[in-house]
């Protein structure tokens, strides 16, 4: 399919405006550069031309001129030479018409584009600055992984590495061997922790019954624990409270006995004490500045006294002050007028020698010698223009000459060339130079330098990973007969011995802690005996039955010794319980621990019983592993489980790298052999090539030697051709070149002829014509007239100048008599600027006693006023302290002071008196003082402390039991919530089937991500196999050509289970993609889009290519290169390259002199003048 014009009828910026690329010519490449500049509408034409194609999108951006109802796009396309025009608007169905109106099937394009969608032919056809950076982004992202990049090539898919990345990362998310963190181990893990909840709170109905009775015994009495350690503490603290106010109390009757004291004292106001410290500062400040400020009144009046200030000046006290600038122009005269005169005598004197020198000495009228300036101008041009005409006409003879003996001697050159023969032509060359092009082309040598290279490492790692497996040895075979076990039953060993080993810490850990409890225990039990003696309740029975043994025995005789028998075990029985009583405490936690010690007793039995199984377990799991492992692979003997088992895995990785390693070197050795033979036949080809053309013994030259021998051929050949046609250039050269140095030496002389015209007519305007002066002659007069004007200038202004001085000096004089005649004083006119400043000194002086009255009259006047405001403060001051000395009956402010601390001392005696009543109240919590005073001289203080004691001692007791049966009330609770009877089983076993249902979906997620990402991974393997040999030469040409032989070509290194893609420089070596220079990476993407465009074109019908802008970036020489490539992908289908840059159509002007270059948004009309053919635009009006 192709283009043949596109229509942009209503769309974007356009109105009826036509790119027409016209027909195709056969032999020549359909390659088109559309130029335009910023916001030309290259982009709006690309989007049009996709939007005709695949239809206009449902909200398109192009709408902001045209309607959507009113959008149409028109396109004229070929289709094998088959033209169709059709028309494309904005609707939802039969968008597509023929140039009828008609509507037309979609498939008539659909057919062509082989089932292309918008995004796959921009993705595939297209290439912008955009893609181009996506396609060296991804050549780093798939780290040269060879089958990527042909793909992506092809399709246009940059984003290829990424995808596989992603679909990899996602099922590594869900599953990953040995992975903890993943969705399955999450929810496998949920799965145990539903199965425990289960199993701790499924219980049997008997042992809920007895739950429910321990729980309600253990409620019943921890609530009359509590009951009676409530009224304990109710009791203990009343007593508390009548304590604690009976040192109140005492404190209380203190202070009123000493508050009578203050009982006659007034009360002041509140804010006289903060005030009296002020008022006694401001009865000192006042008084002091009082004095201070009549001080200063009397300095300043016999100041204003002592000033004089002249009256007599002030009628002429402006003229005064205009002396100044009249005495300054006055000295100026005085100094300036002697080196006046001289100057002006001076300039006399130079216009003197110009006049001499223009031989006008006896002028009177110089101002008559000069000329207009538009004639001095026209004589300096001609003056100036005379050295170089003759310049001219000198270099133009001796060219001349020149050329007629060049002529002479390329003809005679040219007759030589003519005589002699032996140059091999082209058609002889041909073959010789095809078979050493394909030989320098292809990548054997490097393949084979870079193979054998990696031989090398490849050996070492494989060695290096064979060292890993000792003590086992062997070689690659031997090793690929060994099978340990799988991974998976290496992991179910590891999971079952883990369990073992957390069932024995387990065991151990529980059997350390029951140990270390039991002693513990036993501890407390001793201490408690040893601090408070046998109290337990076996030697409390033993009592009681030696006292009831007692009692019996004295029934029977009713004797002195049986009652002194009976009386001494009572008392021991008494005694026994009195401890006991008081030790209740001790005596409860005594209990407790015996019973602790035998339950501890019998978990250390049970613990012991299941460490003995535990082991047994572990010891038949090792024997389990033993006999499935392999017997190549030695069994320590010393080693753990667990340890036996990350060796046996670090030994199954390990042979897994070996292997690939092995293979890898089996690889490497076969691609050596192959690219040795495939070098070896295109070595034969060159040399037969070289003795069909005369050249004989090449046959024992080495590779080297042979391509050095065929280039050197072919360089000679070459050479004596191009001498040959340099030769017959040459001629024509020179002979061209004999006409316009002929032509040149006639418009010298003709040039020489007018100038001597002109300068006839520009003298007879000037005074000096009558004496037909030379060039040199004029030149000179004109140089001396130059200074003239400025001379007369410069005479006529000092002239001036020396007037005006004279009259200021004048005017000066009679300024100054004129002043002291008005002040009666007699004028010298000789000492006119003495005194002028006598003057003006008379008058400053005055001035300054003038102001210095002023000052100190407004000084006055300010102290005055504060005088007054003094005087008012101390009245006002003097109000206040009568006020205060009256209140308290004394005659100072020290005595007020005094009596302000006596009430402030009643105050605060008044205030503790009453938060001492209101504590009191508040601990008797009594309604007033006077009655908690009742009830408190009704207390006996000894007895309240006694039962306070007593009742403290009951309160440790009882809180101490109320914790015990807390603590057993609360584990009966536990116990039964967490048998429940809410459904709580049936809620975890359908949570456990929903976490089934979810490991379901997750395993059938993993599978599907998996497959796809092996799937792709073996079609871009396949598509590589297929496709690496045609277009990795032709991506390696097209790279070796936009680098300038910067690189040689490309080449593949095998990898693992992938081939790598590399570079091979110019210089030798290999380079990585991923290592090579941003802008490298862009042309190596580049290279393979146009080898996968050509690799699509043969099995598919070519479509046109668009390029935008892709050479932003490229220096001149690479873009010419990437313009051939272009070229020749046009001789396979159309291509399209759109820019903004002029100078790219000059260099692919200069590289394909066919190419058609169409200017965007200039009428054809309006094309520049002188713009070539091919350069004019093709966008016309419609």
């Amino acid at each position: 399919m192709r283009l043949r014009k596109l229509d942009l009828t209503r769309y974007g910026k356009f109105t009826d405006y036509s790119l027409d690329f016209g027909e195709a010519v056969a032999g020549t490449p359909d390659l088109h550069i559309v130029y335009g500049l910023n916001e030309a509408g290259k982009s709006t034409a690309f989007a049009a031309y996709l939007d005709f194609l695949f239809g206009i999108e449902e909200r398109s951006r192009f709408n902001f001129l045209h309607p959507y109802s009113a959008m149409q796009i028109g396109a004229c396309l070929d289709f094998n030479g088959t033209e169709r025009k059709l028309v494309r608007t904005k609707q939802r169905t039969n968008s597509l018409l023929d140039e009828h109106g008609q509507p037309v099937n979609e498939t008539l394009l659909g057919m062509p584009l082989a089932g292309l969608g918008r995004d796959a032919y921009r993705t595939m056809f297209s290439l912008d600055e955009r893609s181009l950076e996506d396609g060296g982004n991804a050549i780093i992202q798939s780290k040269g992984d060879l089958g990527e990049l042909l793909f992506s090539a092809s399709a246009g898919l940059a984003g290829l590495s990424q995808t596989l990345d992603a679909t990899a990362g996602e099922a590594n998310l869900i599953h990953k061997k040995r992975g903890r963190n993943t969705h399955l181990a999450e929810l496998k893990q949920t799965l145990v922790n539903l199965k425990a909840q289960r199993d701790e709170i499924d219980t049997f109905a008997s042992i809920h019954s007895h739950l429910i009775a321990t729980y309600k015994q253990a409620q019943s009495s921890y609530g009359e624990a509590m009951g009676d350690l409530g009224n304990s503490r109710t009791k203990h603290s009343e007593l508390a409270r009548i304590m604690r106010a009976l040192p109140l109390a005492a404190e209380h009757a203190r202070l009123t006995s000493q508050f009578a004291v203050f009982a006659d004292l007034p009360r002041p106001p509140t804010d006289w004490a903060s005030e009296l410290p002020q008022l006694t500062k401001d009865q000192t400040r006042i008084q002091t500045q009082i004095d201070g400020v009549e001080k200063e009144l009397a300095r300043l009046q016999a100041e204003i006294d002592l000033i004089d200030v002249d009256e007599q000046l002030e009628p002429v006290a402006d003229r005064i002050l205009g002396l100044e600038d009249g005495r300054a122009r006055f000295r100026t005269a005085e100094n300036d007028l002697p080196r006046r005169r001289v100057a002006l005598a001076e300039h006399e004197a130079a216009l003197s020698i110009i006049l001499a020198s223009l031989e006008q000495t006896d002028n009177k009228t110089p101002e008559a010698l000069l000329l207009p300036a538009s004639l001095i101008g026209a004589l300096r041009d001609l003056i100036e223009t005379r050295s170089g005409l003759d310049a001219t006409l000198q270099t133009a003879t001796r060219e001349l000459t020149r050329a007629k003996q060049l002529v002479d001697r390329a003809a005679e050159e040219n007759a030589k060339f003519a005589t002699t023969g032996g140059v091999l032509d082209q058609a002889a060359t041909a073959p010789i130079e095809t078979a050493l092009t394909k030989l320098q082309s292809t990548d054997h040598q490097a393949r084979l330098r870079v193979s054998e290279r990696d031989r090398g490492q490849l050996a070492r790692n494989y060695e290096n990973l064979l060292s890993n497996l000792r003590p086992w040895t062997g070689d690659g075979t031997a090793l690929h007969a060994i099978a340990p076990p799988e991974a998976r039953q290496i992991e179910s060993w590891r999971s079952e011995a883990l369990l073992v080993e957390k069932r024995l810490r387990g065991h151990k850990e529980r059997l350390r802690d029951l140990i270390t409890q039991q002693r513990d225990a036993q501890a407390r039990i001793e201490a408690i005996q040893a601090a408070a003696g046998l109290i337990d309740d076996a030697k409390a029975q033993q009592s009681r039955e030696a006292r009831t043994k007692a009692w019996d025995e004295h029934l029977a005789h009713l004797d002195i010794t049986t009652a002194q028998v009976f009386e001494q075990k009572m008392r021991t029985d008494d005694d026994l319980n009195d401890a006991r009583l008081a030790r209740s405490r001790d005596l409860a936690e005594l209990r407790q621990l015996t019973q602790t010690l035998a339950v501890h007793a019998s978990a250390i039995v049970r613990e012991e019983e299941l460490l003995v199984e535990a082991d047994a377990e572990r010891l038949q799991l090792s024997t389990r592993i033993r006999k499935a492992t392999p017997l190549a692979i030695e069994w320590p003997e010393d080693r753990s489980a667990e340890d036996w088992l990350s060796y046996l895995e670090r030994w199954s990785s390990g042979r897994k790298a070996t292997l690939v390693a092995w293979n890898a070197l089996q690889q490497v050795d076969e691609d050596i052999a192959q690219a040795r033979a495939e070098f070896g036949n295109e070595v034969a080809a060159l040399v037969d090539a070289m003795r069909v053309a005369g050249v004989e013994g090449v046959e024992t030259l080495s590779a080297a030697g042979l391509m050095q021998a065929a280039g050197a051929l072919l360089s000679q050949a070459v050479s004596l051709r191009a001498e040959r046609a340099t030769a017959a250039t040459n001629l024509l050269e020179r002979q061209r070149e004999l006409a316009e140095r002929q032509q040149d030496f006639t418009d010298a002389d003709k040039a020489a002829k007018l100038w001597d015209g002109n300068w006839r007519d520009a003298l007879a305007k000037t005074w000096f014509e009558t004496n037909a002066p030379t060039v040199a002659e004029v030149r000179e007069i004109l140089k001396a007239l130059a200074d003239l004007p400025a001379t007369l200038r410069e005479r006529d202004q000092m002239a001036q100048r020396i007037a005006t001085m004279e009259n200021d000096r004048n005017a000066f004089q009679a300024e100054v008599g004129h002043i002291l005649k008005k002040l009666g004083e007699i004028f010298d006119p000789a000492q006119c600027v003495a005194e002028a400043e006598a003057l003006t000194i008379r008058y400053d002086a005055s001035q300054r006693a003038h102001q210095f009255h002023s000052i100190k009259m407004d000084e006055y006047a300010r102290l005055l006023e504060t005088r007054r405001g003094l005087e008012q403060e101390l009245a006002v001051h003097e109000a206040r302290k009568t006020a205060l000395t009256t209140f308290f009956g004394v005659e100072t402010l020290s005595d007020v002071s005094n009596k302000l601390e006596q009430v402030a001392e009643k105050q605060r005696f008044e205030r503790r008196i009453v938060e001492l009543s209101d504590q009191i109240v508040g601990e008797l919590r009594s309604t007033t003082f006077g009655a908690a005073e009742e009830l408190l001289a009704q207390v006996n203080v000894s007895q309240i402390e006694t039962e306070a004691a007593e009742l403290s001692a009951r309160v440790d007791n009882l809180e101490e039991r109320t914790k015990l049966l807390f603590a057993d009330l609360t584990r009966a609770k536990d116990k039964v919530e967490q048998v429940g009877g809410d459904g709580a089983v049936a809620r975890i076993e359908l949570q456990r089937r929903t976490v089934l249902l979810e490991i379901e979906d997750l395993a059938q997620k993993y599978l599907r991500l998996r497959t796809g990402a092996m799937a792709a991974e073996n079609a871009l393997h396949l598509y590589r196999d297929r496709h690496r040999s045609s277009m990795m030469k032709r991506a390696s040409e097209a790279f070796r050509r936009i680098t300038r032989g910067e690189y040689s070509g490309l080449a593949a290194k095998p990898e693992k289970d992938k081939e790598i893609l590399i570079g091979v420089p110019r210089q030798g070596g290999s380079k990585m993609s991923d290592a090579m220079s941003t802008g490298t990476q862009f042309q190596l993407y580049l290279a393979l889009r146009l080898a996968g465009y050509q690799e699509f074109a043969q099995v598919r019908p070519s479509v046109p290519f668009i390029a935008d802008d892709i050479m932003e970036t490229f220096d001149e020489p690479r873009s010419e290169e990437v313009f051939r490539l272009l070229a020749e992908m046009a001789k396979i289908g159309q291509v399209i390259y759109l820019t903004h840059h002029r100078h790219l159509c000059e260099i692919a002007q200069k590289v394909v002199p066919t190419v058609r270059i169409h200017e965007l948004g200039v009428d054809t009309s309006h094309s520049p003048r002188n713009a070539p053919e091919r350069m004019k635009p093709s966008l016309v009006l419609g």
